[in-house]
């Protein structure tokens, strides 16, 4: 009897391995197996994650679709914030200076800036027009109404950073 369990045991051990491996061999290529198992059942669990985060995914998707989904909706949402962040900007700003008061309001692909200047000198359009250019602001409309001492100015230009459209915003102030 314990002949016979001696050889089944010595047979279990050589059953599952090659000639010429060891037990020691055999163990690790195990661990191995287990290792890479995880791995596997992570990045499958980490997949399903990710579909679950992707609106209008088909059910049935390849991985390699789901990336290229991913990578699109993070552009788009990458596309949304820069548009939120343009509509930021709509809240009209107001600021008051010695010469007069300014608004900027933008609104998708264009910004519109309304200054009063309260002391209007001649050339006061012209000097304003002048500080979009050294801006690189392209304007695409401007008018300039007249009531006694004061005058109103409205430029139309292309959408504008409020970095940017408050840099303009100070300077047509301390200039016009």
């Amino acid at each position: 009897m314990a002949e016979e369990k001696h050889s089944l045991a010595l047979a279990l051990a050589t059953t599952n391995s090659s000639p010429g491996t060891t037990t020691m061999e055999v163990a690790r290529a195990g661990a191995s197996t287990r290792k890479e198992r995880a791995r596997r059942q992570t990045m499958s669990a980490l997949y399903d994650q990710l579909g679950a985060l992707l609106p209008h995914l088909p059910h049935r998707v390849t991985r390699a679709e789901m990336l290229d989904e991913a990578i699109a909706y993070v552009r788009a949402l990458e596309d949304t914030a820069a548009e939120l962040e343009a509509c930021r900007a709509v809240r009209p700003r107001r600021s008051c200076a010695r010469d007069g008061a300014a608004e900027i309001v933008a609104f998708g692909e264009t910004s519109s800036f309304a200054v009063r200047l309260r002391a209007a000198r001649p050339g006061a359009l012209t000097r304003v027009i002048e500080v979009f250019h050294r801006h690189g602001v392209p304007v695409l409309a401007a008018t300039m109404a007249r009531n006694g001492g004061e005058a109103a100015v409205t430029v139309t230009t292309a959408a504008v950073a409020p970095v940017v459209a408050g840099k303009i915003e100070a300077e047509i102030l301390i200039n016009a």
